[in-house]
């Protein structure tokens, strides 16, 4: 499954391919995937941290 550093990754190759585009409906598109991959390299780092949370709670209330 991808993770964030791949959509990061996906979400900068749209920015540079911003600045060779001049159609209009190709600019719009390249941003908007761009703001998509961005938020979703976001999801997974927060969802990354937040299951890594859970697992350290769980661990520390099974030696408890």
């Amino acid at each position: 499954m991808p993770d964030a550093k791949y959509f990061a990754s996906k979400a900068q190759r749209c920015r540079e391919l911003l600045k060779f585009a001049r159609a209009p409906e190709v600019v719009e598109q390249l941003r908007l995937w761009a703001a998509d991959f961005d938020a979703e390299a976001r999801d997974r780092t927060r969802r990354k941290r937040d299951g890594a949370s859970i697992l350290r709670h769980r661990a520390r209330h099974l030696r408890a």
